[in-house]
């Protein structure tokens, strides 16, 4: 397995994770089933359990040069993550605080989120900073203090790490040959490690679903990716 097939592992993972979820969702809305319901739960364990060690690792590893082509996609990803963090916060304000709250209209009252959501690279900079600069200012920060807002603390902290992680994407800087060698055993390793308990989820997944005519199809649980080298492989899009 070469490292670009190692990463889509990992991403593949998460995309099954979700799909399974879903699926344990839509047949727990079902009248009966219990044995089966009981073996979508353990997929969705077992592939939550595999994936326990992944944390920032998909992020880390998109400094390796072998994963270069694939920083593009990585960095449309994580600019669509913070973007979701920003209308998290605005529907957190809005909930809390009530739809006329003056702190909606000095944050928000220009934005145009739909367009950060295409926006290139420079465009999203420039909306991340000014984002940043309103989130800082002294009037957003006293807002921020009431007890009325207190519950949206963490969704400001979600839209930082967010453009944080966006820009670290962005690092053109070389790693260190130690560093990169441990990023490439890391990641090899995890690969390995998934792919036994994902081919299992989906199994126990298929198993699951067949009494329910088309649920298992509808699910994508059984969809076909091909990897870059050309070998195709059961799995969920990422």
């Amino acid at each position: 397995m070469n490292l670009a097939d190692a990463y889509q592992t990992v991403s593949l993972s998460a995309a099954l994770l979700e799909r399974l979820q879903q699926a344990h969702a839509d047949l727990a809305s079902r009248p009966g089933f219990a044995e089966e319901k009981a073996w979508l739960a353990a997929a969705v364990e077992r592939v939550m359990s595999a994936r326990a060690r992944v944390g920032s690792l998909g992020d880390r590893v998109m400094r390796l040069p072998e994963l270069e082509a694939l920083r593009g996609d990585h960095q449309e990803r994580l600019q669509q993550l913070a973007v979701d963090a920003v209308e998290k916060l605005q529907a957190g304000i809005t909930f809390h605080g009530g739809p006329r709250h003056p702190l909606l209209e000095a944050v928000f009252g220009k934005l145009k989120l739909p367009l950060a959501r295409r926006a290139a690279q420079a465009e999203f900079q420039r909306f991340a900073a000014d984002l940043e600069k309103k989130l800082d200012s002294a009037y957003a920060r006293r807002m921020l203090a009431e007890a009325a807002l207190a519950a949206v603390q963490p969704a400001v902290e979600e839209v930082r790490a967010g453009f944080g992680a966006w820009r670290g994407a962005l690092s053109s800087e070389p790693l260190p040959e130690a560093e990169a060698r441990a990023l490439r055993d890391e990641l090899e390793a995890l690969a390995r490690d998934l792919e036994l308990p994902c081919r299992q989820a989906r199994l126990l997944a298929e198993a699951a679903l067949s009494p329910v005519k088309g649920l298992y199809e509808a699910s994508g649980l059984g969809a076909r990716t091909r990897r870059r080298s050309g070998q195709a492989t059961e799995g969920t899009p990422a």
